[in-house]
């Protein structure tokens, strides 16, 4: 029975890791990434960006700069389960210096949603 129990637990805890990986694995790591025109929130009220407004650069390392126009802010990146990805900045971005944002990467097109539903799409740029 303890046996049982004991495998049992193994399994469970190797499935529940699998379905905890990142989708971002092997994808996000060493890429630059250039937004496409679109609409985001800032301070409340949805504005209108042109082609690229704001820059990603994910770093093997694990660091990242996050340009936006033309200003970079620096700092890590982790993946977490699923498409998540939390950016800690190194100074304050839209009143936070962490943000975790949904990433999803389909080719050669990222696509990042906050946690306010705004979206961005941007195209690789390397």
């Amino acid at each position: 029975m303890r046996r049982t129990f004991l495998q049992l637990t193994v399994l469970l805890t190797l499935a529940f890791a699998a379905g905890c990986l990142s989708e971002n694995k092997g994808k996000i790591e060493g890429t630059r990434w250039r937004s496409l025109a679109g609409t985001i929130q800032s301070q409340g009220a949805k504005l209108r960006v042109p082609d690229g407004f704001m820059e990603l650069h994910f770093h093997t390392d694990g660091s990242l700069y996050y340009i936006v126009r033309g200003k970079i802010h620096t700092g890590k990146y982790s993946l977490g389960a699923g498409h998540s990805v939390t950016l800690h900045l190194d100074e304050v971005v839209a009143g936070m210096k962490t943000h975790t944002e949904t990433v999803v990467i389909e080719g050669e097109r990222l696509t990042m949603t906050d946690s306010d539903g705004t979206e961005l799409s941007f195209r690789r740029e390397n």
